[in-house]
């Protein structure tokens, strides 16, 4: 739905643009109708291949001497970005909120125990959730590095016991880089104003190439080294709602949590799926290259509220 709502935006890509883009697509959606956008990040690869070679060409290019690209392909970068953007801010317009009682008894224990919060996708129902809560309290609220800018050093923590870090690991559309080059954070309210710009610290792609778009944003690199030391500090890591799919993701907690608890938050499978746990459990060992994995298996994910559980 984001990837089609952004697509049938016209402000935002051209109809040239448009194919230019379907032309990197694969070839059963080549051949499909022009209206219709990518339908999930696994149809990205080759698009964002193209969007990495015009940027590498384009950083060699002499300004007013002869070049490789031309304007169409100088240009094509920044409008997929602008499109990435604009389905990322399709997350941000929807008007549905979380359960009182899921949100407290997270904030709850986010605070009470100074836990850290990672986040993959662009988590606006969480982050509204969390604004003006007791998370937030002075002092004590969980930091992304943001102060009037981002800069590293507004991550550091004066009381790392009870204040962690708040990383959104695939960034979000309200950061931007404004024209003097420094990383903002615009509002909830401010965020359909920053479409048409064109973000570096948005990630949406294709699973291959997530490493190397994390490693083009200074502020996605920041945040992947802070979590580093976020889970070599942690004693136990909650994953909810994760498939399980980013392999950079599975590396590192493969790393920091091999011999530490690792609680997966799952919703329930049809019965005929379900083998006592058994083969799901030996599954996300191999996956995630950890020896201690604990299962919850809920019929919706809004239904966890065990976050401070700890086996034994």
């Amino acid at each position: 739905m984001a990837l089609q709502s952004a697509w049938d935006d016209s402000t935002v890509l051209s109809g040239e643009q448009k194919q230019l883009i379907h032309q990197c697509l694969p070839e059963e959606v080549i051949e499909g109708d022009i209206t219709a956008a990518p339908q999930g990040e696994e149809q990205l690869d080759k698009l964002q291949r193209v969007l990495a070679a015009c940027d590498e060409i384009s950083k060699v290019e002499v300004a007013g001497g002869a070049g490789w690209l031309n304007e169409t392909g100088r240009a094509f970068p920044n409008a997929i970005r602008s499109y990435f953007l604009r389905a990322a801010v399709y997350f941000h317009r929807l008007e549905h909120t979380l359960p009182i009682d899921f949100v407290t008894t997270l904030i709850d224990s986010v605070a009470g125990t100074g836990s850290h919060i990672a986040t993959l996708n662009y988590d606006e129902l969480l982050y509204r959730s969390f604004i003006g809560s007791q998370l937030f309290r002075p002092n004590h609220y969980p930091i992304d590095g943001f102060q009037h800018q981002f800069a590293e050093g507004n991550l550091e923590r004066h009381r790392p016991t009870y204040q962690g870090y708040y990383l959104h690991l695939h960034g979000s559309p309200l950061y931007f880089t404004d024209g003097q080059g420094l990383i903002r954070k615009t509002n909830l309210a401010g965020v359909n104003a920053l479409i048409g710009h064109s973000s570096t610290h948005l990630v949406l792609t294709h699973v291959a190439h997530k490493a190397a778009v994390i490693a083009s944003s200074p502020l996605l690199r920041t945040y992947w080294m802070k979590l580093e030391e976020a889970m070599n500090e942690s004693d136990a890591v909650v994953l909810f709602g994760y498939g399980g799919e980013d392999l950079h993701l599975n590396s590192l907690i493969g790393r920091y949590f091999r011999d530490k608890p690792v609680e997966i938050v799952t919703r329930e499978k049809p019965a005929y799926l379900v083998d006592n746990g058994t083969g799901e459990t030996a599954r996300w060992q191999r996956k995630l290259n950890v020896s201690n994995v604990f299962l919850w298996r809920v019929h919706s994910l809004l239904d966890h509220r065990n976050w401070q559980w700890s086996p034994e």
